[in-house]
């Protein structure tokens, strides 16, 4: 089935993607009229994708800015970047002033780095309302709820009848989206005092009062508060839209559910890349950008995976001097090598996993972290009790001597009990230090659990030669 919706995803792509050069080559003002009224958004901005950079900027050229950003804002922003740098500048501004201010700020964070002369150049070229809108949502932190929304809502003041309230609604000409659905009230000094709906409104009688609709305790989150967070509380209370506030209650912004799919999409790639040992970077630009781009993002982590192995090799290379004994040969202990720190490297990433993710969709309560950590200890022994045993039959059944089962299956268990300690407890420490739990990723973990892994199994080898003699 997943097949023939890719084969027909595909049809319909290459389809559009006809159709958009014959009218880029020669279409007329009713056929682009025809195609926008047939085509959406967004599948339109799928097969523009797949055009020439001349193709696109002439498309976006032709069309009215009116009817083409709705296309151009549902391009990845890869995508958006050097069209805009292209475009004259005068246009570049036509098209930003159409957009979502929220979709426009992301739009200027992103050229600022490529092309700061052509983002100054198009700011410069916007309405000062527009321009200002986009500086103040530029001016929070990158990750914040003030980030991520959006200035442009509808609210009114909460002394006005219903008839009053519609007319301020027509008067501020809502936009065409789920931002128009939803009516903030606010007191003379725009703090926000509840929310209403326009059905509410519609279905009301025109001399009823606003004040009597109101709903006086709407969900509500700070300019500061981080995106998750904001994620978090759209998923607990099933919200669509939800009001952005400052310290004195100010109603300064909303965040809409399109703007936190987003945010849980770049959350959980950038965990993801972050647990695979990448360092965060825009995930077109390690599948498609620039080779130097994927290079400094993945060099990083390989530096301390070698930097960990040297230390292993190190361990290795002085127990090997100190090991005589002649009953279990050096050969045969090193053997077991791989095995130990491969099984203790797996528990170990597998319970940081657990705990990333537990953190970052909130399931994990900060308040009791030892619980989890003393669960995922004792996970980490039960499954390695099972493990070692498996383990201590096979090498016994193979003709290893007792002695060398029995250090080899104790040493597992120990490994990986310790290795879901550290697993689980590294990314709740970084927590509490305010750093990326991710961080605690899989070369962080794999590198650290070589050496402890390796002490760990040497002490014991030594330890248990040394009883028995």
């Amino acid at each position: 089935m997943s097949h023939d919706l890719d084969r027909a995803k595909k049809h319909r792509t290459d389809h559009l993607k006809d159709l958009l050069q014959r009218l880029i080559h020669g279409g007329s003002e009713k056929q682009y009229h025809y195609f926008f009224q047939r085509y959406h958004e967004a599948d339109i901005a799928d097969a523009l994708e797949t055009l020439s950079d001349e193709d696109k900027q002439q498309f976006f050229q032709y069309v009215s800015p009116q009817k083409g950003v709705d296309v151009l804002e549902e391009m990845e922003l890869e995508q958006q970047i050097p069209l805009i740098s292209e475009i004259k500048t005068e246009l570049a501004a036509k098209y930003i002033t159409e957009m979502e201010p929220d979709d426009a700020a992301d739009l200027f964070e992103e050229l600022y780095e490529e092309d700061e002369k052509k983002a100054t150049e198009i700011m410069d070229a916007l309405p000062k309302e527009e321009a200002a809108d986009i500086q103040e949502l530029l001016s929070y932190e990158e990750g914040s709820a003030g980030s991520i929304m959006t200035s442009e809502f509808v609210w009114i003041p909460e002394d006005l009848t219903v008839k009053e309230a519609l007319d301020h609604i027509k008067a501020q000409n809502p936009p065409e989206s789920e931002v128009a659905f939803y009516i903030f009230i606010t007191d003379e000094n725009k703090r926000l005092r509840g929310y209403t709906t326009l059905r509410n409104l519609l279905m009301s009688q025109l001399t009823d009062d606003v004040q009597d609709m109101r709903h006086d305790y709407p969900i509500k989150v700070y300019v500061e508060d981080d995106q998750e967070s904001v994620a978090r509380t759209f998923q607990k209370y099933d919200l669509a839209v939800i009001p952005v506030i400052d310290h004195e209650s100010h109603l300064v912004g909303i965040v809409t559910v399109d703007d936190v799919v987003d945010v849980v999409v770049d959350e959980a790639t950038e965990d993801l890349y972050k647990l695979s040992g990448t360092s965060e970077i825009g995930e077109s630009k390690l599948l498609s950008g620039r080779l130097i781009y994927s290079i400094q993002s993945r060099l990083p982590w390989l530096v301390l995976t070698i930097l960990g192995g040297i230390v292993a090799s190190y361990i290795i290379k002085i127990y090997s001097v100190h090991y005589h004994d002649q009953n279990i040969s050096l050969v045969l202990v090193l053997s077991f090598v791989p095995l130990l720190m491969g099984l203790g490297g797996n528990i170990g990433n597998q319970s940081s996993t657990i705990m990333v993710r537990g953190l970052a969709t909130g399931l994990l309560k900060e308040r009791y972290p030892l619980t989890y950590i003393m669960r995922e200890l004792c996970i980490g022994f039960s499954i390695g009790l099972i493990v070692a045993f498996l383990l201590f039959i096979f090498t016994v059944s193979t003709g290893h001597s007792y002695l060398f089962s029995i250090i080899v299956s104790v040493s597992l268990l120990t490994i990986m009990t310790v290795a879901a300690l550290i697993g689980s407890a590294l990314p709740i420490i970084f927590n509490k230090l305010n750093i990326d739990p991710a961080v605690a990723s899989a070369p962080f973990i794999s590198s650290t659990l070589d050496i402890v892994g390796q002490l760990i199994y040497f002490s014991m080898t030594i330890y248990f030669i040394l009883l028995i003699t």
